[in-house]
C-alpha cells in the first residue's frame, strides 16, 4: 500500500524532457531485480528519459573493476553524465585504511573524468545486513548489529564522495528510515542481505532524488539531501592544476587534464589560455597564479596558488599542493610536501609497496615498477591521492 502512495506522489511531480546517461558500476546489489531498470522506468514516468548501461559482476568490488577490461570498456564507451559507483557489501563497511577502498574509489574516478570530463561520480551508499555481520564480533564488533554496519557504510561513502567531488546516493539511510518509521516492509530477501523488489524500488526512488534532484517522497527530504550527501556540488570541475614543474631559475610550467577553456594568470603580469602553461619569475619571492578553467559542459571553477622562487634553485615546500611523478626506473619524486607528511603507494589489489615520511623540499624515493596508486597524508589527517605508473 505504502509503494503505491510512492507511486502516486511521484506521479504529481511535473514533467520535464530530459536526456540522461548513466553507468551503474557495482555487483549482484545493483543487479537484483535490475535496478538501473527500474530507475530508468522512474524517471521516464515523470518525463526524463534515461539511458543506462551496468556492469555488475556478483560479489564484485571496487578494486575488481578497476582492473576489469569490461568495467575499462563500459567507462570509455560514450560520454556518460553520471557512473555509479558500488563497493561490495561488507568491504564498504570495513575501515579504509584496511581495505583500501578509498583508493579504488579515486582510481576508478581518475578513469572516469580521463574518458567523460562532465561526469559526475555517484557512490552507492549500500544498506547494513538486516542483523549485521555477526562473523566479525572478534575483530569488528561495531559490524555487529544493523546501525554499526549502516553507520560504517555512511562514514565510508561519505568519505568517497567528499575526496572525489562526487555525490552520495543514500540509500543505506533510506532504508534505515523504512526500517524505523514502516517496519512492516520487507527490504530485504530471506539471505538479510539482497534487497526484495520493496528494496529495489527504495534504491530506485533514491537515485532519482539525487540525479535529479527531485524528491520521490516530498521536498523537505530533497532538502536533506542536498545538505548531508554533497549534492551542493556544482559540476565535478577542478581548476587546481594536476601537476607543476619544479622552480628551476624562476620558471614553472602548470598541468591540467582539461580539455576546455583555460584562462591563467601570474602576479608577475603574464597570462596564457594554454594547457600547460609557462610562467618566468625575475626576482625571487612568493609569486600568485590564477587558473579559471570551464569545462566542455559549460561548468567553471577557479583556483588560486603560490609558487616560490629562490636564488638557490631550491624551492620551499607549497603548504598548498605537493606533487608526485614517476622519474626513471623504479624511482619516484615527491615535491611540495610538508615536512612530516606520510607519503604511500598501493598496487592495483590495494597492496601497500611505500610508506615514507617526507622531508622538506623534494624526495626521491624508491618505488616498485608498475601502476600504483598514490596517497599523501598530512598532519590534519587530510588527503591526496593519485595514479602513479612507475617505469
Amino acid at each position: 500500500m505504502r509503494l503505491a502512495l510512492f507511486v502516486l506522489l511521484l506521479a504529481a511531480l511535473p514533467v520535464r524532457a530530459q536526456q540522461t546517461d548513466v553507468l551503474f558500476i557495482g555487483n549482484s546489489y545493483t543487479a537484483t531485480n535490475d535496478l538501473p531498470n527500474l530507475f530508468r522506468q522512474i524517471a521516464l514516468s515523470l518525463g526524463d528519459t534515461v539511458n543506462t548501461t551496468m556492469q555488475a559482476p556478483g560479489g564484485y568490488t571496487l578494486a575488481n573493476h578497476l582492473f576489469d577490461p569490461a568495467t575499462q570498456n563500459a567507462i570509455a564507451s560514450q560520454q556518460w553524465d553520471y557512473v555509479v559507483l558500488q563497493e561490495q557489501s561488507l568491504r564498504g563497511a570495513l575501515p579504509t585504511n584496511e581495505t583500501f577502498s578509498d583508493i579504488d574509489a579515486t582510481a576508478l574516478n581518475y578513469d572516469i573524468q580521463e574518458s567523460s570530463e562532465c561526469a559526475y561520480p555517484v557512490f552507492f551508499m549500500t544498506w547494513g545486513y538486516a542483523n549485521g555481520y555477526n562473523l566479525t564480533s572478534w575483530e569488528y564488533p561495531e559490524l555487529n548489529t544493523y546501525a554499526g554496519m549502516q553507520q560504517a557504510l555512511r562514514d565510508n561513502y561519505t568519505q568517497f564522495a567528499l575526496e572525489n567531488e562526487g555525490y552520495v546516493s543514500p540509500v543505506g539511510w533510506a532504508w534505515k528510515l523504512v526500517r524505523e518509521t514502516h517496519p512492516d516492509i520487507e527490504l530485504y530477501q530471506a539471505d538479510e542481505s539482497h534487497p526484495s523488489m520493496a528494496g529495489t524500488y527504495l534504491a530506485a526512488c533514491v537515485f532519482y532524488c539525487t540525479i535529479f534532484r527531485e524528491s520521490c517522497v516530498g521536498a523537505s527530504f530533497t532538502s536533506t539531501l542536498v545538505d548531508t550527501w554533497n549534492l551542493n556540488e556544482i559540476g565535478s570541475t577542478d581548476a587546481e592544476p594536476t601537476s607543476q614543474s619544479s622552480e628551476v631559475d624562476g620558471v614553472i610550467t602548470f598541468h591540467h587534464f582539461g580539455q576546455g577553456q583555460h584562462w591563467w594568470t601570474c602576479s608577475n603580469g603574464q597570462s596564457s589560455t594554454e594547457v600547460e602553461p609557462t610562467f618566468t619569475a625575475a626576482w625571487d619571492g612568493l609569486y600568485t597564479y590564477t587558473h579559471v578553467y570551464t569545462d566542455p559542459c559549460g561548468h567553471t571553477d577557479t583556483y588560486t596558488g603560490v609558487f616560490q622562487v629562490y636564488t638557490t634553485g631550491i624551492a620551499e615546500p607549497d603548504q598548498a599542493q605537493p606533487t608526485v611523478s614517476a622519474s626513471g626506473q623504479g624511482m619516484v619524486t615527491v615535491s611540495g610536501g610538508n615536512p612530516g607528511d606520510r607519503f604511500e603507494v598501493f598496487d592495483p589489489q590495494g597492496r601497500l609497496l611505500l610508506d615514507q615520511t617526507l622531508n622538506a623540499g623534494t624526495s626521491l624515493l624508491s618505488c616498485p615498477s608498475g601502476m600504483g596508486v598514490w596517497r599523501i597524508t598530512i598532519a590534519t589527517g587530510a588527503r591526496r591521492n593519485g595514479k602513479l605508473l612507475v617505469p
